[in-house]
């Protein structure tokens, strides 16, 4: 795609993309524009806004201006470019300054420059944390990203976000997205409701629930691509975390060049999971508060002292 003031679609681009949006969720009633062209990650988010019947849908228009950078094994499938959409009651108050009515599309703009900031991706079964409940009036803390529908095929994929509870994300780290969408009846809450219920409610008074080391708010992760291409991790450390999304963690295979280093390209953001199903030993240090560093031995994988 052409690039006009950073990332921005083109004329044609945008036709291209509003055709296909419009085909998945409707006729766009109006449009809420950001005034500046480009932002410091380099696109403009618009969020279109899609009335149907009880519930109103809305999309960004302009994540896709860039194309994210995927691992070596999604790349080719038309995965490079997406937009995000979420669903939301007719009734909702999009003009409203209050958090309680503004977190969603908040979040949409968020996300949406997430790839182009981190120089990463986004895709189905990718869950971003927000550290806390989004607004007073919901238990509400995270976004699980779903395919909008089944058979995509168009200029952009579309990714529906599904707002997660703290125990429904935990749950997800832990078995996978598949595992947490069959304990939703019906398939998963398409439409926002802040008040739904939990699927896993956490009872006052009850013990903290064991954690694993998977269920950490912070699920994302920066990982080489050695590692990703199944060299085990050599070496790897935890520095205080970039933003609410982010653990901190770092992961080399331990062999990499410094050549190899200094090419942002070879460094990858992904799940904690995935970087967990790559090398199932670092599952036991995960837990490790930061500063810390950890080198392979004989035995695994074993804490480096005097790391500040």
């Amino acid at each position: 795609m052409q690039d006009v003031l950073r990332y921005v679609y083109t004329r044609e681009e945008e036709e291209a993309v509003t055709r296909a949006m419009e085909a998945r969720f409707g006729k766009i009633a109006r449009i809420l524009r950001e005034n500046a062209p480009a932002d410091a990650a380099g696109i403009r988010v618009d969020l279109c806004v899609i009335p149907a019947g009880a519930q109103v849908t809305v999309v960004t228009r302009g994540m896709g201006a860039r194309e994210m950078r995927l691992p070596v094994e999604l790349r080719g499938q038309g995965l490079e470019r997406a937009e995000l959409a979420i669903s939301l009651p007719g009734n909702w108050e999009l003009r409203s300054r209050e958090e309680r009515w503004v977190w969603p599309l908040r979040w949409l703009r968020l996300l949406a420059r997430l790839p182009a900031e981190e120089d990463s991706w986004l895709g189905w079964g990718h869950t971003v944390p927000g550290g806390e409940p989004f607004a007073e009036n919901t238990g509400l803390c995270a976004l699980l990203l779903l395919d909008a529908d089944e058979g995509q095929d168009g200029p952009v994929q579309f990714y529906r976000l599904v707002p997660l509870y703290e125990e429904e994300l935990r749950f997800k780290l832990e078995h996978g997205t598949q595992a947490l969408l069959e304990h939703f009846a019906g398939g998963a809450p398409l439409v926002l409701d802040p008040a739904r219920p939990s699927l896993f409610p956490v009872k006052r008074g009850d013990p903290e629930e064991s954690h694993s080391p998977l269920s950490a708010q912070a699920e994302i992760c920066l990982v080489t691509e050695r590692v990703l291409d199944g060299a085990p991790v050599g070496y790897c450390y935890r520095e205080a975390p970039c933003g609410d999304w982010d653990s901190g963690w770092r992961f080399t295979a331990g062999d990499e060049s410094d050549e190899y280093m200094a090419d942002p390209r070879h460094a990858v953001t992904v799940p904690l999971r995935e970087a967990a199903d790559c090398d199932r030993d670092i599952l036991p240090i995960l837990a490790t508060p930061p500063p810390c560093a950890f080198a392979r031995s004989r035995g695994g994988l074993e804490r480096l002292k005097n790391i500040r």
